[in-house]
């Protein structure tokens, strides 16, 4: 048998080779492309990460470097009511404290129990008017809820529970009226010679006594030997009482870094809370009225040292006379966008002045504070129990 072999012509082998040649070339030349735009990508991508990570350890090294933690964290409570007033304080305290670098974190402090839909609505729309979330929603009672009764005493307690968890490393954490104008960058300024100090809970001094049952006071005084005899003579005898003991008004409320650090943690505070947010709804119950004082009962019932700060020297009220500073750092108790106006250029022609803390004095041998003969002062002083770890510090103005 013969065997039989296929032939082609030369000219069609060659032209068949010739397109197979093309095909590979053509696929090598594809593999190789991408082969090089992957390894291209991958550079693209290896460097991009490479400078970012530059970025951030270089962005780490100068915070660590050149910007410590905040050195105040201040929150305005306020309510999704009073829009007209956070634009206010936003034009008089917050501009003026950007535009000078104040060393300072400003929330305005609203509660997330309670809230309307509207309610809702309202702060929705005025963060993307002003254009940045400068709100602290906390877990409190707002407006909405029975009128407002609960809600100035929820927010007070609540922010300075949040404020230590949320910004922490703060020096100093302070509270403020949405009725006050406050001095952010001399503030920080003035609180400097004081960020030594342990546990410092600073204000307006004044003094009172607890209806620990009813979470009302029943013997103010605006010093310690009133505050004594009021107590013996103004408190009912037959019911629970706690007191005297010294609190800060409204106008301004500071806690120490480590004072807020505990206050955040504390089983005592927490318990306190909780009690009074359980007579929400009854006949006696916290309220508003009484917000600043139940917050001095709940640090003098501690059983903790502080550091009382007095600030009464630098502290102004539209209200209450005896608040006239002319050196201050917070002005109180202001109702118009003309009287916030007022009190911020009042502020900027102020002179230079440099505070001074005095002396802290250990509260049993506090001399003359608030009128009184010394041995009758040093009589009314034992009578706070609270109090007899604590040292009075006074911070002021420097003498002109």
């Amino acid at each position: 048998a013969r065997n039989h072999h296929c032939s082609m012509p030369a000219d069609s082998l060659a032209s068949v080779v010739g397109e197979l040649q093309g095909v590979l070339s053509k696929d090598v030349s594809n593999a190789v492309a991408q082969e090089r735009s992957l390894l291209s990508e991958r550079r693209r991508v290896f460097h991009r990460l490479h400078r970012q990570r530059r970025r951030r350890r270089g962005a780490a090294h100068a915070a660590a470097q050149e910007s410590p933690p905040t050195f105040l964290v201040l929150g305005f409570v306020t309510n999704p009511r009073t829009p007209k007033t956070r634009e206010w304080i936003r034009q008089t305290v917050l501009v003026p404290a950007a535009e000078v670098g104040a060393p300072a974190l400003i929330r305005f402090v609203v509660g997330k129990r309670g809230l309307s839909p509207r309610d809702v609505q309202q702060l929705d729309d005025e963060r993307r008017r002003v254009g940045k979330d400068d709100f602290a929603v906390v877990d409190a009672s707002d407006f909405n809820e029975a009128g407002g009764i609960y809600s100035c005493i929820d927010k007070l307690f609540a922010w300075f529970r949040h404020a230590p968890v949320a910004y922490p490393g703060a020096s100093f954490y302070a509270k403020a009226d949405d009725d006050s104008f406050v001095d952010v960058a001399r503030l920080a300024s003035f609180l400097r010679p004081a960020a030594g100090l342990p546990r410092v809970y600073g204000g307006y001094l004044q003094y009172d006594s607890f209806l620990t049952e009813e979470w009302r006071h029943c013997g103010w005084s605006a010093g310690p030997v009133g505050a004594a005899h009021a107590r013996r003579h103004g408190c009912p005898k037959e019911r629970r009482v706690y007191g005297p003991f010294p609190f800060v008004v409204g106008a301004l409320t500071v806690m120490g870094g480590d004072l807020g650090g505990w206050f955040a943690s504390s089983p005592h505070v927490a318990g306190l809370v909780e009690k009074g947010r359980a007579t929400q709804g009854r006949p006696q119950h916290w309220d508003c009225g009484y917000s600043d004082v139940t917050l001095g009962y709940a640090l003098g019932s501690a059983n903790l040292s502080l550091s009382l700060l007095s600030v009464s020297d630098a502290m102004r009220d539209a209200t209450y006379g005896a608040m006239d500073a002319t050196r201050f750092v917070v002005s109180h108790h202001l109702r118009s966008q003309q009287m916030f106006e007022r009190e911020a250029a009042r502020a900027k022609a102020q002179p230079a002045w440099s505070p001074l803390l005095g002396e802290c004095e250990a509260w049993p041998a506090v001399r003359a504070e608030a009128g009184g003969a010394s041995a009758e002062l040093q009589a009314a002083m034992r009578t706070f129990e609270c109090c007899q770890q604590w040292k009075l510090c006074r911070l002021g103005p420097a003498a002109k």
